[in-house]
């Protein structure tokens, strides 16, 4: 995984072979906003490198649409303080064409950015979202976010097995 911090690297050359890639923000020192972190440590451990890229940071970068533009799958992960802790969704990604602000991209946004510098998008793309409620400092993420990362990973390598190779 790269990572802003490290974890498994994948040389740049090997970026073209992956046929998914999952973007994993969050921020691990404030409780249920790492939720996101959490699923991409545990999807690592169960998906080979050469099958999925795994890239995590604290939020989604313009940098970030070359990656997009090299996959056939995308799959978006991030914590959602909009809904019931611990409450996953899983909704396809439009493009987003309209004036792109870079200092706060989205998964549509992102998309966008990347149709707009690379020309190309993944084929498929999916956002997975989990309800957060504790965004205090610390870095243990709440009851309900601990239960529903195994269902949340179970979704990722799903979507990987379903979608990745097929575009």
């Amino acid at each position: 995984m790269l990572v802003a911090g490290g974890m498994r690297k994948v040389a740049k050359s090997d970026v073209a072979h992956h046929p998914a890639l999952l973007l994993a923000c969050g921020n691990s020192l404030r409780q249920d906003d790492g939720v996101g972190l959490k699923i991409a440590e545990a999807v690592e451990r169960l998906v080979p490198a050469t099958r999925l890229r795994i890239v995590a940071a604290h939020q989604f970068t313009p940098e970030m649409a070359a990656e997009l533009a090299e996959a056939e799958l995308v799959i978006f992960v991030d914590a959602c303080a909009a809904d019931e802790p611990g409450a996953i969704r899983v909704l396809p990604v439009v493009v987003k064409g309209d004036a792109i602000d870079t200092h706060h991209l989205d998964p549509p946004a992102l998309m966008g950015l990347a149709q707009t510098l690379c020309g190309h998008v993944p084929a498929r793309a999916f956002t997975l979202t989990v309800g957060a409620g504790h965004f205090g400092y610390g870095e243990e993420i709440s009851g309900p976010l601990r239960q529903a990362v195994p269902r949340a990973v179970r979704l990722v390598t799903n979507l990987v097995a379903a979608f990745a190779g097929q575009a």
